[in-house]
């Protein structure tokens, strides 16, 4: 027994030193990293404000060229149609026409892009698609 105590209090012993070991590490590697850390901060927060501005852009250049879906830069606009509806509105309908007991909001709106209930509204959505490619970016 004597024996297997011993083996234990070295096992302990070099897993302190190794645990400490590793936990020094990963406190120097955190602190080296740190100021890349923050420069990745704003660098990402730069690069969502670039990329809504050059979607708002694309947004006025379309408003001004409707007939126009590709930009200059590889910019495009992707526009989609979203139906409108009050869900227990369309609920009542599809009750009505025999079709559910709760609403299946996918068969709902292939239908009523078919023949559009009264209740029912098409809003076009545009999204602006932005290049993947920086370098379409800079193409004219």
């Amino acid at each position: 027994m004597k024996e297997q105590a011993a083996r234990l209090v070295a096992a302990r012993r070099e897993y302190d030193d190794l645990d400490a070991q590793m936990n020094a590490k990963k406190t120097a590697f955190i602190d080296s990293v740190d100021a890349l850390a923050g420069l990745l901060a704003v660098s990402v927060a730069e690069l969502k404000i670039a990329e809504a501005s050059l979607r708002i852009a694309g947004l006025e250049y379309y408003q001004a060229n409707p007939n126009t879906k590709k930009l200059p830069y590889g910019v495009g606009i992707r526009a989609t149609e979203t139906l409108i509806y009050e869900d227990y509105a369309a609920f009542s309908w599809a009750v009505e026409h025999n079709m559910a007991l709760t609403l299946d909001k996918k068969a709902f709106e292939k239908i009523a892009k078919v023949s559009l209930p009264d209740f029912v509204t098409v809003e076009e959505v545009l999204t602006v698609t932005l290049p993947s490619d920086s370098a379409k970016l800079l193409q004219d």
